[in-house]
This record gives structure tokens, sequence and C-alpha cells, in this order.
């Protein structure tokens, strides 16, 4: 019984330390404490898109930023003296490829590229949505083209958010077909995989080395 326990012990905390670094992973990043926005942006209610837009914000807005809020593709930031009759303990969200650490007097903002347009398509049309409609708009991605996905990966969509640099060199934000993507680096998905082989090849070794003992025993 002890041995089982001791077993059970094990696998718990391999997959709590894998766990912890695929978030370390995900949100290994500095997070400003005060940002400012570097186009026309939107503040959202919740930390998602589909999520209801408080107020849209022009280029140059300085906002102060929750640094203990972890996440990927947004900033947590206080609307107080932003928003008409907020308090002060109000919050929004404001997109982080839309925004630039306010301490930084670069004019452009960088973006930090997670994907790109994959090498087999000559090119492919970016789409605008629409309440819960996507139509094709006059814009269109060449193959290899750097992007940042903004609100995260799922193959199982149809269409994914993205942002790019127009022919301009400014920075834009449409969707784009799913399918027409090629993540860069090791994802959360893969991170839990690897936990989940190591943890089992931990119990295969505790398995055979108990029978071993077993065996010596008798």
């Amino acid at each position: 019984m002890k041995k089982i326990i001791v077993v059970c012990m094990i696998i718990c905390s391999l997959l709590f330390l894998g766990s912890n670094f695929a978030s370390s992973f995900a949100y290994a990043t500095n997070i400003p404490s005060q940002i400012k926005t570097t186009l026309t942006t939107n503040i959202y209610e919740q930390a998602n898109i589909k999520s209801n837009i408080i107020k849209q914000l022009e280029t140059g807005v300085v906002l102060n930023v929750d640094t203990e809020f972890l996440n990927d593709t947004f900033y947590k930031i206080s609307i107080y003296n932003i928003v008409e009759n907020s308090q002060e303990t109000d919050f929004g969200y404001v997109m982080k490829a839309h925004c630039l650490d306010a301490s930084i007097n670069s004019p452009q903002k960088q973006l930090d590229y997670n994907a790109k347009i994959k090498n087999d398509n000559a090119y492919v049309f970016a789409y605008d949505q629409i309440t819960n409609s996507y139509n094709k708009v006059n814009i269109s991605l060449n193959k290899n083209t750097k992007i940042k996905i903004l609100d995260g990966y799922d193959k199982n969509k149809t269409y994914t958010y993205i942002s790019f640099y127009n022919e301009d060199d400014d920075i834009v934000s449409y969707y784009v077909k799913t399918t027409d993507i090629s993540v860069d680096g090791i994802n959360y998905s893969v991170i839990v995989a690897i936990s989940t082989l190591i943890t089992c090849a931990v119990i295969i070794s505790i398995v055979f080395g108990l029978k071993g003992k077993k065996r010596k025993k008798s």
C-alpha cells in the first residue's frame, strides 16, 4: 500500500511541475507598469476579443497596467480617468500587440512574432469579422509572412485573429484561415505531452524496479 501511495505522489508531483513549466513557457515575459497604444485599439470588458468593448482608444494613450495579471494576449489596465463614470478599481483589457512599453521611446511598435503564413501558399486573403460572419477584405499576405497570433491558437477554429505589417509598415489586425498558419516553437499541448511521456516512463521504471526486488527476494 505504501508503494502505491509513493507512486501516486510522484505522478502528482511530475504533473504539477509539468503544468507549471508550461505556464512559465506561455507567460514568460516582463510586464511594464505603463503602456501606450501604438494604433487605434479597443478596451475590452474581459480578456477576450468576443467580450464587450468598453471604449475605443486613439494612438498614443498611456495606460496603467496590472503587472500581476499574466496573459499571452492581453494587458489588464486601469480605466480610471480613461472611461467616464468608472471607479478607481475598475479594469479593462487591451491587446498586447496594439501597445508598447511606455518607457520605450521608439516610435514604431515591434511585433513579437509567433507564427507565419505557410510555405505552400502563394498568398492568403485576410478577413474582417462583422457580427458572426467573416468578410474577405482587399488585403493579402504572401507566403512566409511573419505574424502575431492575438487570441490564442486553436487548430479547430476556422479563423484566427492576427496582427501583421501592411505595405505602409503599419500594424493591422485581421482574421486569416487557421489552415493557412504555421505556428512557431513548442506549444502548450506539446509540453503537456512531453510531461505525460516522462511521467509514464517513471511509472514503468518504478513498476519494473519493484518487480526486480521481488524476484531477488524470492
